[in-house]
């Protein structure tokens, strides 16, 4: 997953919380600080678990927030640039499980949604929910072989507000993907 030549350069930096964030500047229609955030969420299948985050850092704040689209002309950059800082995440923390969720597939994103909706969505399905995690989850699919010589996928599936994990299957519409790096 490192090996994207076209990347921004990061800076590391280690919270006290044991958060890991990797700090660069989008470059296009106007200078963007971003920031990709490794967090602890908790013990699972005997492993640390640690979220992904991303989005637009406010350094008055000190937030990450996902809710801003930039349109800065570089999203493929970006991306590599998140993608880039995965095997730091796995270097700097061991044996650790890394979930990667899309906020726009949260309830609250959905009827925030709504209120404001101008796709015309209905009540049965949210257009703009799920981009995020569809974004990565295409990623994987058309990578998997490759991806799957140094780590261990998984799928997540919220069924009825329970979380259910299985083999990760190319194509299947997951709403978290779950990597864990295989032992040498």
């Amino acid at each position: 997953m490192n090996n994207f030549q076209n990347v921004y350069n990061t800076q590391e930096y280690r919270l006290s919380n044991g958060t890991l964030r990797y700090y660069f500047i989008s470059k296009g229609k106007k200078d963007i600080i971003k920031a990709v955030q490794y967090q602890y969420v908790r013990h699972f299948d005997g492993h640390p678990l640690f979220n992904l985050g991303f989005g637009d850092f406010n350094p008055t704040t000190g937030t990450v927030s996902d809710e801003e689209v930039s349109n800065n002309d570089d999203p493929y950059k970006v991306f590599h640039t998140v993608l880039n800082t995965v095997p730091r995440l796995f270097d700097a923390h061991g044996n650790v499980i890394l979930m990667v969720q899309g906020s726009d597939s949260k309830p609250e994103f959905i009827h925030k949604c709504r209120t404001s909706c101008t796709r015309n969505c209905g009540e049965e399905i949210c257009k703009s929910a799920h981009r995020r995690i569809g974004i990565y989850r295409r990623f994987v699919d058309k990578n998997f072989d490759l991806l799957c010589q140094n780590y261990i996928f998984k799928g997540g599936e919220d069924i009825e507000n329970q979380n259910l994990i299985e083999p990760y299957e190319k194509g299947k519409e997951y709403n978290a993907v779950l990597v864990l790096k295989k032992s040498p």
